[in-house]
């Protein structure tokens, strides 16, 4: 009875937002002919993303998060290609920690493999078609459809939500505020719109001083179009901005079900040039030297390369320790002999912090290291090597561990 309050009221609400409806906005669709003031050509919006699911798969995406906790193997994958769209599925005995669920994609990936990369004063247009089925509904903890993040930050930027307000399930598009509060773009009941195809536009200045506009239509019809400007979208000095597409929501909400989500047709549009490839610093070629970022070492659970202004190659691995999902492993570490040698690791500390580390699945040893953020500290342990190849972990149950740079091994 209460849910059925609730979407009665939420219709009730639809109904009296029409009433008072604004006409619809002008197609939000880029040109590539725009014109400055005195004939000179204006910066245009340049298509930089159109993935076609059945080409592109979910190598459209730079990264999965798909049960990165292995909480529910039967029902994956969670994240797949569901004929001409993708297709989110959320169950309620997925676990992704303690209190919450996950079945995300970040980034945006091209054809040839390159990360689109949103960077400081860049102004994009991201734009998709969604379907809500009723059982994805509102709740009164969070549920978060969209995303907007950076990877040195735990705080989104920016996102699309389906919250309650005023006792009414909603769709909200939200902006936050480094390590404080969300303030909403705008916001609509999301009953009238479930169970149907909408489509969506997100356009943002990627900014300290920027702006965010949400634009949100049920075929023909303008349900909403804000706009918030003088924000701070910018948080990062060595990061960028990365959409997240998935169902993110917490277990503590009554009421949940097993749902799915649907997106199509996305496309990510760039208001002016495309901003070249950062140009990154070689990696450390000297012998016995393993960058922690290269290829085909293990990134598991929230773990991943970011770049490092101050490492060796331009990049480092973030967020290892902490629980015992989030781990790295260097592999391919190479020993003549069987023998005992120095492992040097180098990495950014912020403080005191910690590794265990296990060579080749040996007990672990733990790496205390102090320092200061932004600077590369090393510590020097001794580590048993057999002839041949071998790997070694690290990780920390209890807390995040330090930015791993490389090892060095003598």
């Amino acid at each position: 009875m209460k849910k059925h309050g609730l979407r009665i009221a939420g219709a009730l609400w639809a109904c009296a937002l029409l009433a008072v409806a604004t006409p619809a906005a002008a197609d939000p669709t880029p040109t590539t002919s725009e014109q400055g003031a005195a004939g000179e050509r204006a910066p245009h919006w340049e298509l930089r993303w159109s993935p076609q699911p059945w080409r592109d798969g979910v190598g459209a995406f730079e990264a999965l998060e798909d049960d990165r906790r292995g909480s529910d193997p039967e029902g994956a994958p969670h994240v797949r290609v569901d004929r001409n769209a993708y297709r989110f599925d959320s169950h309620v005995i997925d676990r992704d920690g303690s209190d919450r669920m996950r079945s995300e994609v970040r980034g945006m990936r091209t054809s040839d493999g390159r990360a689109l990369e949103i960077r400081k004063d860049e102004t994009w247009r991201i734009s998709y078609d969604m379907y809500i089925p009723d059982t994805l509904d509102a709740t009164s903890q969070f549920t978060h459809i969209w995303q907007m993040k950076t990877s040195d930050t735990s705080t989104p930027v920016a996102q699309i939500s389906l919250p309650i307000k005023s006792g009414v399930p909603s769709i909200e598009a939200r902006y936050w505020i480094q390590n404080e509060n969300a303030h909403p773009v705008g916001f609509t009941a999301l009953e009238p719109l479930q169970n149907k195809w909408i489509s969506t536009t997100l356009e943002f200045k990627s900014s300290d001083d920027g702006y965010m506009r949400w634009i949100l239509r049920d075929g023909p019809r303008t349900i909403v179009d804000q706009r918030v400007d003088h924000i701070d979208l910018w948080w990062t000095e060595e990061q960028y901005n990365r959409p997240k597409w998935g169902v993110y929501r917490s277990i503590k909400s009554a009421g949940l079900q097993d749902t799915y989500l649907l997106i199509k047709d996305l496309k990510a549009w760039q208001l002016g040039r495309a901003t070249p490839p950062v140009k990154l610093p070689p990696p450390d070629r000297s012998p016995g030297a393993y960058e922690a970022e290269r290829v085909g070492n293990v990134f598991e659970g929230a773990a991943e390369a970011a770049y490092c202004a101050v490492c060796s190659g331009g990049r480092k691995v973030i967020l290892i320790g902490g629980n015992i999902y989030d781990f790295a492993v260097v592999k391919g570490v190479l020993s003549e002999t069987t023998a005992t040698k120095q492992m040097t690791i180098h990495a950014l500390v912020d403080g005191t912090q910690s590794y265990l580390v296990s060579v080749n699945g040996a007990n672990a040893v733990e790496v205390p290291m102090t320092g200061t953020a932004g600077t590369v500290t090393t510590a020097t342990v001794p580590v048993n090597l057999v002839a041949g190849v071998n790997t070694i972990r690290f990780y920390s149950h209890t807390a995040r561990s330090p930015e791993l740079d490389k090892i060095v091994i003598s």
